[in-house]
Protein backbone atom coordinates (compact mmCIF):
# COMPACT_ATOMS: atom_id res chain seq x y z
CA UNK A 1 0.00 0.00 0.00
CA UNK A 2 2.89 2.39 0.63
CA UNK A 3 5.03 1.74 -2.43
CA UNK A 4 1.09 2.67 -4.06
CA UNK A 5 0.73 6.11 -1.95
CA UNK A 6 4.55 6.81 -3.38
CA UNK A 7 3.93 6.03 -6.69
CA UNK A 8 0.98 7.72 -6.86
CA UNK A 9 2.63 11.30 -5.44
CA UNK A 10 5.40 10.84 -8.06
CA UNK A 11 2.60 10.84 -10.82
CA UNK A 12 0.79 13.77 -8.87
CA UNK A 13 4.11 15.62 -8.94
CA UNK A 14 4.39 14.74 -12.83
CA UNK A 15 1.22 16.30 -13.34
CA UNK A 16 1.96 19.21 -11.48
CA UNK A 17 5.59 19.70 -13.43
CA UNK A 18 3.12 20.04 -16.68
CA UNK A 19 -0.21 21.07 -15.67
CA UNK A 20 -1.01 24.58 -13.33
CA UNK A 21 -3.34 22.33 -11.28
CA UNK A 22 -3.54 18.43 -10.62
CA UNK A 23 -6.06 16.33 -9.56
CA UNK A 24 -9.82 16.16 -10.72
CA UNK A 25 -9.61 20.00 -11.89
CA UNK A 26 -13.27 22.47 -11.61
CA UNK A 27 -13.70 23.88 -14.62
CA UNK A 28 -10.42 23.43 -16.35
CA UNK A 29 -9.07 25.50 -19.04
CA UNK A 30 -8.37 23.55 -22.80
CA UNK A 31 -4.45 23.18 -21.28
CA UNK A 32 -6.31 21.23 -18.15
CA UNK A 33 -8.77 19.25 -19.99
CA UNK A 34 -6.19 18.21 -22.95
CA UNK A 35 -3.87 16.93 -20.08
CA UNK A 36 -6.04 14.83 -18.12
CA UNK A 37 -7.32 13.60 -21.19
CA UNK A 38 -4.14 12.57 -22.93
CA UNK A 39 -2.48 11.36 -19.32
CA UNK A 40 -3.53 7.56 -18.77
CA UNK A 41 -2.60 5.94 -15.56
CA UNK A 42 -3.85 2.69 -14.62
CA UNK A 43 -2.98 1.45 -10.97
CA UNK A 44 -3.35 -2.64 -11.63
CA UNK A 45 -3.87 -5.11 -9.57
CA UNK A 46 -0.59 -6.96 -7.68
CA UNK A 47 0.88 -3.67 -8.06
CA UNK A 48 1.22 -3.42 -11.52
CA UNK A 49 1.53 0.37 -12.92
CA UNK A 50 1.02 1.37 -16.63
CA UNK A 51 1.16 5.16 -17.49
CA UNK A 52 0.47 5.99 -21.31
CA UNK A 53 0.96 9.42 -22.31
CA UNK A 54 -0.02 10.67 -25.99
CA UNK A 55 2.05 14.44 -26.01
CA UNK A 56 0.28 16.80 -27.79
CA UNK A 57 0.58 20.32 -28.08
CA UNK A 58 -2.23 21.30 -26.41
CA UNK A 59 -1.15 20.74 -23.14
CA UNK A 60 1.62 23.14 -23.38
CA UNK A 61 1.66 26.16 -22.82
CA UNK A 62 1.56 29.19 -25.19
CA UNK A 63 5.43 30.82 -24.20
CA UNK A 64 8.26 31.27 -26.24
CA UNK A 65 9.95 28.10 -24.32
CA UNK A 66 7.18 25.91 -25.35
CA UNK A 67 6.66 27.14 -28.94
CA UNK A 68 9.19 24.95 -30.57
CA UNK A 69 7.88 21.42 -28.88
CA UNK A 70 4.35 22.55 -29.74
CA UNK A 71 5.49 22.76 -33.38
CA UNK A 72 6.76 19.40 -33.32
CA UNK A 73 3.71 18.15 -31.34
CA UNK A 74 1.64 19.67 -33.87
CA UNK A 75 3.23 17.63 -37.02
CA UNK A 76 4.13 14.21 -35.18
CA UNK A 77 2.46 11.96 -32.74
CA UNK A 78 4.61 10.90 -29.63
CA UNK A 79 3.14 8.32 -26.98
CA UNK A 80 5.15 7.48 -24.30
CA UNK A 81 4.22 4.01 -22.27
CA UNK A 82 5.59 2.96 -18.80
CA UNK A 83 5.08 -0.58 -17.37
CA UNK A 84 5.98 -1.11 -14.28
CA UNK A 85 5.03 -2.67 -10.29
CA UNK A 86 5.73 -1.97 -6.83
CA UNK A 87 8.36 -3.80 -4.94
CA UNK A 88 10.22 -4.07 -2.03
CA UNK A 89 12.70 -1.31 -3.46
CA UNK A 90 10.04 0.94 -4.71
CA UNK A 91 8.30 1.42 -7.91
CA UNK A 92 10.49 -0.18 -11.03
CA UNK A 93 10.01 -0.15 -14.73
CA UNK A 94 9.58 -3.25 -17.08
CA UNK A 95 11.15 -2.78 -20.38
CA UNK A 96 8.44 -1.64 -22.57
CA UNK A 97 8.51 -3.99 -26.11
CA UNK A 98 7.07 -3.11 -29.18
CA UNK A 99 3.46 -2.03 -29.32
CA UNK A 100 1.46 -2.01 -32.55
CA UNK A 101 -0.71 1.59 -31.92
CA UNK A 102 -4.03 1.62 -34.23
CA UNK A 103 -6.18 4.50 -35.43
CA UNK A 104 -9.65 4.07 -35.82
CA UNK A 105 -9.39 1.99 -39.25
CA UNK A 106 -7.81 -0.52 -37.25
CA UNK A 107 -4.50 0.91 -39.51
CA UNK A 108 -1.27 0.04 -37.64
CA UNK A 109 0.69 2.90 -37.05
CA UNK A 110 4.41 2.64 -38.42
CA UNK A 111 6.74 4.31 -35.66
CA UNK A 112 10.11 5.62 -37.08
CA UNK A 113 12.91 3.61 -36.66
CA UNK A 114 15.48 4.88 -34.41
CA UNK A 115 17.87 5.55 -37.41
CA UNK A 116 15.10 7.62 -39.66
CA UNK A 117 13.60 9.84 -36.40
CA UNK A 118 14.25 13.40 -37.69
CA UNK A 119 16.19 15.47 -35.59
CA UNK A 120 13.42 17.46 -34.37
CA UNK A 121 11.55 14.72 -32.85
CA UNK A 122 14.49 13.07 -30.71
CA UNK A 123 14.85 16.40 -29.50
CA UNK A 124 11.18 16.92 -28.45
CA UNK A 125 11.77 13.07 -26.94
CA UNK A 126 14.33 14.05 -25.12
CA UNK A 127 12.84 17.15 -23.36
CA UNK A 128 9.56 14.67 -22.65
CA UNK A 129 12.38 12.17 -21.07
CA UNK A 130 13.66 14.62 -18.95
CA UNK A 131 10.46 15.58 -17.90
CA UNK A 132 8.90 12.56 -16.52
CA UNK A 133 12.41 11.47 -15.51
CA UNK A 134 12.36 14.26 -13.09
CA UNK A 135 8.74 14.07 -12.17
CA UNK A 136 8.26 9.71 -11.76
CA UNK A 137 12.20 8.41 -10.91
CA UNK A 138 12.23 5.31 -12.29
CA UNK A 139 9.25 4.52 -13.89
CA UNK A 140 9.23 7.99 -15.73
CA UNK A 141 13.52 7.03 -16.67
CA UNK A 142 11.23 3.46 -18.09
CA UNK A 143 8.91 4.86 -19.96
CA UNK A 144 9.64 4.10 -24.16
CA UNK A 145 8.84 6.55 -26.60
CA UNK A 146 7.24 5.72 -30.33
CA UNK A 147 6.82 8.83 -32.49
CA UNK A 148 5.03 8.51 -35.95
CA UNK A 149 3.70 10.89 -38.46
CA UNK A 150 0.70 13.26 -37.03
CA UNK A 151 -1.21 12.87 -40.72
CA UNK A 152 -1.83 9.75 -39.22
CA UNK A 153 -3.03 10.42 -35.60
CA UNK A 154 -3.79 14.07 -34.86
CA UNK A 155 -5.16 15.22 -31.72
CA UNK A 156 -7.68 17.53 -33.25
CA UNK A 157 -8.87 15.74 -36.39
CA UNK A 158 -11.94 13.07 -35.69
CA UNK A 159 -10.61 9.38 -35.29
CA UNK A 160 -9.37 7.41 -32.47
CA UNK A 161 -6.08 5.85 -31.30
CA UNK A 162 -5.71 2.08 -29.23
CA UNK A 163 -2.75 1.42 -27.67
CA UNK A 164 -2.21 -1.79 -25.89
CA UNK A 165 0.03 -2.52 -23.36
CA UNK A 166 -0.21 -5.49 -20.54
CA UNK A 167 -3.33 -6.70 -21.84
CA UNK A 168 -5.57 -3.59 -21.73
CA UNK A 169 -6.22 -1.58 -24.83
CA UNK A 170 -6.02 1.80 -23.90
CA UNK A 171 -7.97 4.11 -26.42
CA UNK A 172 -7.92 8.54 -27.34
CA UNK A 173 -10.77 9.65 -29.10
CA UNK A 174 -10.21 12.07 -31.06
CA UNK A 175 -10.54 15.32 -31.17
CA UNK A 176 -9.55 15.09 -27.78
CA UNK A 177 -10.66 17.90 -25.36
CA UNK A 178 -9.36 21.20 -25.20
CA UNK A 179 -8.96 21.58 -28.93
CA UNK A 180 -10.44 24.84 -30.90
CA UNK A 181 -14.10 24.10 -31.67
Amino acid sequence: MYRTVQFLSAAMLFGIAISPLCARQWNPDTRGASLDYTQILHAKPNGEIVLVWWAVPETFPDDANSKVLKDVLTRYAIIGIAHGRNGAGGVTADPVGEVKITDSSSRDLSAFAANATPAEVTQAITTLQALARQSLGPLGAGIRWFAFDGSMAHSCTPGKIAVPVAGVTYTYDTPIPGCAK
